[in-house]
């Protein structure tokens, strides 16, 4: 008995994989469809590298939503566009090519998924989303012209109009090369909205951006701070963390001893060369993958160490030699070859704070509660007077976890921790008054919110518009640079800032007393610094509206391509 074929469907998302899915599914065939992503990574990383193709799907029938868009600071990877490649490489294959009336096409694209896909492809482009119809329409018109001249009169591609088609006729196509007797419950092509697609669509093309693009001499200031202590490279070893990758800027991608990456650049006419990877990847490998598509939509390639770890001693004095320049998010002031770029996964326009999208605050500063606000997970590290701290609160934890219920080793576990530097600040003043303090634990150590030490403190987690209700929001340090700094200070409140002496691409933007209230470390003087803020309302006023200024600058995007392109371009001009 001859095997069924394979079906990959060639068609982008909103074309009807769902009811493809369902059918295939509604009489017994295997589907794979999305898989997260995972089905357009494995395409192209296995075209970049002349490798084998959906080897994890190999006993499926269908495969259909060749396509990523999430997350979206990672470019949007459509595998659909790889149908030549698939057909030499499945020459036992069909290909089903869906098509439907484009306008309706591309306002499923721009509304579904909560703008997901407009919001990947928007940010990859460098555009705002109410530019992205026209450019989509142009490249659906492409794909559907390149497919007709690849296939022809080939009998493999199976063209369905589903603007026409139903799908009992599809069934009845399909029958003669699989069972296809039973037709599923919906028969519909496309899921029914929750929300009227025009009112979705009008309520979400208004960004707050701020015309600065030709201002060369901010350009200049941001990337120049970035590449402070930039020196040449010199022979040596420059350790880096095991999430680091070195890159040749063509085709060559390595670890940081020499030995290949999982990883690799795809070139091809159009659209643009993209950086991928295997989809087992650590999400710290991930930045890396970030970062080098950063610098492929510049088209600034060039050679770079990229080290995208927490906590980043490399280059300080109590830290490593930095022999060469090294890519990092964050350094210590002072640090020597560390140059700074933003973090993907947090510094990306479209994340908290950096949205153009985001509705700003609107409570004014005398109408919010006279308290100091901060909620965060229990990072930092053991409090000491050397300017490197003690063991990570993670340490702690984990030992906390390993205690069990032997009541010393939880209490030593505790005694730790206690002496780290949030939760320090937490017990210090959790029944104060004049703060609203709490922990919300991270994703790995969640059981904690219920652990007898820790289930005091403990909070749920809370939306941007909470902490919009207090005067004072407040910074702590973790392991490096907080990651609530720019929402917090993209606000009407006013930032009370522990001053903790790491850096990161935004830093030299931002300065005590005119943009926030610098604090002791560890927040030692907050009690000081909260009682001067109460007795100066106009000042605090004015910091606020200055950092609101400076933040609506760090996310347009125009400025951002022009400051990435700028820090390749010192770095190039250093060799």
């Amino acid at each position: 008995m001859t095997e069924p074929p394979l079906f990959i469907h060639i068609s982008p998302d909103w074309c009807g994989q769902q009811a493809l899915a369902n059918l295939f599914r509604q009489n017994g065939h295997a589907v794979a469809l999305e898989e997260g992503g995972r089905l357009a990574e494995d395409i192209l990383y296995a075209q970049a590298t002349d490798g084998r193709a959906l080897a994890p799907w190999s006993r499926v029938r269908l495969v259909t939503g060749l396509y990523r868009h999430s997350p979206f600071w990672l470019p949007p990877l459509e595998a659909w566009r790889s149908f030549d490649w698939l057909a030499a490489r499945f020459p036992g294959a069909r290909f089903i090519l869906t098509t439907r009336e484009v306008d309706g096409w591309l306002l499923d694209r721009m509304v579904r998924d909560a703008r997901q896909v407009a919001r990947c492809h928007a940010h990859y482009l460098g555009v705002a989303e109410a530019e992205l119809p026209e450019i989509w329409e142009a490249q659906w018109k492409d794909h559907i012209a390149a497919v007709e001249a690849f296939f022809g009169n080939d009998p493999r591609l199976i063209r369905v109009n589903i603007d026409q088609d139903s799908i009992a006729d599809l069934a009845a196509r399909l029958s003669d090369l699989l069972p296809m007797g039973t037709l599923p419950p919906d028969r519909n092509w496309h899921p029914p909205y929750a929300t009227p697609p025009e009112n979705t669509l009008l309520t979400n093309l208004e960004p707050r951006l701020t015309a600065i693009a030709g201002n060369r001499t901010y350009i200049d200031d941001v990337a120049g701070f970035c590449l402070q202590g930039l020196d040449a490279a010199r022979d040596g070893d420059t350790p880096m963390s095991a999430y680091s990758c070195i890159w040749d800027g063509g085709d060559r991608i390595t670890r940081g001893s020499g030995t290949p990456r999982d990883m690799a650049v795809l070139r091809r006419a159009d659209p643009p060369p993209v950086a991928v990877s295997t989809q087992d990847r650590d999400f710290k490998h991930q930045r890396c993958e970030a970062v080098i598509n950063d610098v492929l939509r510049t088209g600034h390639a060039l050679p770079l160490r990229v080290d995208m770890e927490d906590s980043r001693w490399l280059g300080s004095a109590q830290g490593d030699v930095a022999h060469q320049p090294v890519v990092c998010h964050n350094r210590r002031v002072g640090a020597q070859n560390v140059v700074l770029w933003p973090l993907p996964d947090l510094h990306s326009i479209g994340l908290p704070g950096f949205d153009p999208y985001a509705p700003p605050d609107q409570i004014p500063f005398e109408e919010k509660r006279d308290q100091i606000v901060w909620r965060g997970m229990i990072s930092g590290s053991e409090m000491r007077d050397s300017v490197k701290p003690g063991p990570a609160s993670h340490v702690f934890l984990d030992q906390l976890a390993k205690a069990g219920r032997d009541p010393a080793a939880r209490e030593e576990a505790w005694n730790g921790l206690k002496r780290t530097s949030r939760l320090n600040f937490i017990l210090r003043h959790f029944d104060d008054k004049d703060f609203d303090l709490g922990i919300v634990m991270a994703w790995r150590y969640r059981d904690f919110a219920t652990d007898p030490f820790l289930a005091p403190y403990c909070r749920p987690r809370e939306t941007l518009d909470f902490f919009r209700g207090f005067c004072y929001q407040l910074y702590l340090s973790g392991y490096d640079h907080g990651s609530n700094f720019i929402p917090m200070i993209d606000s009407q409140s006013v930032l009370l800032k522990e001053e903790d002496g790491w850096e990161v691409f935004y830093s030299g933007r931002f300065k005590p007393w005119k943009h926030y209230i610098p604090l002791a470390r560890y927040g030692a003087d907050i009690k000081e610094k909260l009682a001067w803020a109460r007795g100066n309302p106009l000042k605090c006023n004015e910091m606020s509206a200055a950092s609101r200024a400076e933040v609506a600058r760090l996310r347009d995007p125009a400025t951002r391509r022009a400051i990435l392109a700028r820090i390749l371009d010192g770095l190039a001009a250093a060799g």
